[in-house]
């Protein structure tokens, strides 16, 4: 009897949906995608439980006939594709025809469509079997809903996110459509907050700050080579900067990719422009010719091959430098760059070029905890304390497992940033090494952390408006209980911002923008929106921002409270972001380096 047999096609497409449907926001991404190869002019996008429940999207392109309802949930049945060669010149979005079909075989769904005003057809089908098909009256158009995704499939249900994530992830794929189609109108609800309207514009600058925020808005365009060779872009000016890469957005054609040679291209550009550290946001539209990049590389299309990738690696690079260089020269208007022959740029100093092979890619910066503390010290430290100590230290219980309690006899410090103490434990006497910053940053974390001290909140006169972006927005909404139980009072305003009327009494003169975009930057950076972890970071940035900095001189009996602080805490070696607070020399360590004791 043979091993081998023929899959049904109802397993089969629901294989399939495993490589096209990862979670809800593929769900829209290849929904209005159809909508936008449809001809679409309005699109409305609609959801439910991030996606969970109900996910909906409905348009006024060219529509569907009867037949053509069955056929679309046919695997490998497309209107854009009619042979081979084809696919060396795509200009549509969709090719393959897997959407459709993988999204019906893991949820209910609906399929309503009309060529022309009033006389529709609606399908229904339910986990790959199709129910009815029956006349409806409607608008020219299409209207695909899709509810229980993968109510069905238990273990594919579980790998999906909370609500939360699975929000901020819908308001991400849905800003980078409406960022590649400025000219659609689009509508976008959800059962949070109120619905965003986006009219159609001249131009995705236009939508920057409604989908991104109003720091986004801020970018500048520029514009080189012509059609069908042309790069639009927008770019950070010189004093717009981040802490992360999580701002960088590229287009091919109209298709929003990850591609690892354009990050590459970037990232050579800007280093002239930015400090070690500090990232820029940048938008990209490459239109190339269609036959000069494959886009059938990747089972949801989000990557591409170029061609020629030498070519466009120089090319984005070298225009890119040149946008951040008129920049820094104080231009601030739209950057019309001269057309550049892509050969010009394949004879640069070879030490200075990544290759497409080997990108250079973020070689600067370390992923480790140390990288990521210096990144955030650095942009604090531009902030100084008025206060030299702003919470006095009292010496508390000693952590269990310490012993009696050592003496501690302070030295002096080093450099009013290093802090010398002898410690007399039980072992002997000790010197001790002490860096102020992250010292006093691990006593305060502690205290705000394991809830030892409540911050006293002081109203901010007037409340501050901070922009965010609706997807941040998203992101932060589920943990603003969590804010104020930390001393930060906000609330939504509008479905783009948070207003902040209160901050911890120690931060009443820091930037409540600068502290949202921290946490929303380490919300994108690690992936992840779990309590536990909001929690911890932000008690890490309130203590990194409150702690006493380098060059700050202590008094000596704040320098002793301090250390003696120190050892009362449950971790006394390391600050919250992993970085050592001391070094210890035991008398044995001195008197062998002086040749006292072999």
């Amino acid at each position: 009897m043979s091993r081998i047999r023929i899959l049904p096609d109802q397993v089969a497409n629901q294989i399939a949906a495993g490589e096209v449907v990862e979670r809800p926001s593929s769900v829209l991404k290849e929904l209005a995608e159809n909508a936008l190869d449809a001809g679409a002019r309005r699109i409305e996008v609609s959801w439910e439980e991030g996606g969970k429940r109900l996910l909906e999207v409905a348009d006024d392109g060219s529509g569907m006939a009867r037949d053509d309802l069955y056929l679309a949930l046919e695997r490998h049945a497309t209107s854009k594709v009619r042979t081979a060669e084809d696919l060396g010149h795509l200009g549509t979005f969709g090719f393959r025809g897997e959407a459709l079909p993988s999204i019906a075989a893991v949820s209910r769904f609906d399929l309503a469509s009309a060529e022309a005003e009033g006389a529709g057809h609606r399908l229904r089908c339910e986990f790959g079997i199709i129910k009815e098909v029956a006349p409806v009256s409607r608008s020219r158009g299409t209207t695909v809903t899709v509810r229980d995704l993968f109510a069905q499939l238990p273990a594919r249900r579980r790998f999906l996110k909370s609500t939360d994530t699975e929000h901020a992830q819908l308001w991400g794929s849905v800003a980078r459509l409406a960022l590649s189609s400025p000219g659609v109108h689009w509508t976008i609800r959800s059962d949070r907050g109120v619905p965003l309207v986006l009219p159609p514009v001249a131009d995705a600058g236009q939508r920057l700050g409604p989908l991104l925020g109003e720091k986004m808005g801020r970018l500048v365009p520029f514009v080189n080579g012509e059609t069908p060779w042309r790069l639009r872009g927008f770019i950070s000016p010189p004093d717009l900067s981040f802490r992360d890469r999580n701002h960088l957005y590229l287009f091919v054609n109209g298709r929003a990719v990850r591609d690892r040679l354009l990050l590459a291209a970037l990232s050579e550009a800007w280093s002239g422009t930015f400090a070690k550290g500090s990232y820029p946001a940048a938008m990209l539209f490459l239109e190339l010719p269609l036959e000069s990049v494959d886009v059938n590389v990747h089972p949801t299309k989000a990557e591409v091959r170029f061609r020629e990738p030498q070519r466009i690696f120089a090319w984005v690079r070298g225009a890119a430098e040149e946008a951040w260089a008129k920049l820094r020269g104080g231009v601030a208007s739209v950057l019309e760059l001269p057309p550049r022959p892509l050969e010009a740029e394949l004879d640069l100093d070879p030490s200075r070029r990544a290759t497409p092979q080997h990108p250079r890619l973020w070689s600067d910066h370390s992923d480790g905890a140390l990288g990521a503390f210096q990144s955030l010290a650095g942009a604090f430290s531009t902030h100084p304390l008025d206060v030299a100590y702003p919470y006095e230290p009292t010496l508390s219980s000693v952590a269990e497992g310490i012993g009696r309690v050592p003496e501690v006899r302070y030295i002096g410090t080093f450099e009013r940033t290093y802090l010398l103490a002898q410690i007399i434990g039980e072992t002997g006497p000790e010197l001790w090494i002490v860096d102020q910053h992250v010292a006093h940053e691990r006593v305060l974390f502690e205290r705000l952390f394991l809830r030892r001290h409540s911050p006293a909140i002081q109203p901010l006169m007037p409340s501050q408006v901070v922009q965010v972006g609706p997807e941040a927005l998203a992101r932060l909404a589920p943990f603003l209980s969590e804010l104020e139980a930390a001393g930060v009072e906000a609330e939504p305003f509008g479905g783009d911002a948070l207003v902040v009327r209160g901050l911890p009494d120690f931060l009443i003169d820091r930037d409540p923008q600068a502290l949202l975009d921290d946490l929303l930057a380490r919300l994108e950076r690690d992936g992840r929106v779990d309590l536990d972890t909001f929690r911890r970071d932000l008690n890490a940035e309130l203590a990194c921002r409150a702690a006493i900095k380098k060059h700050h001189a202590l008094p000596p009996d704040l320098a002793l409270k301090l250390i003696q602080d120190l050892l009362a805490c449950e971790v006394p070696n390391t600050c919250p972001h992993g970085r050592p607070i001391l070094k210890k020399l035991s008398l044995d360590d001195l008197e062998r380096s002086f040749g006292r004791k072999m």
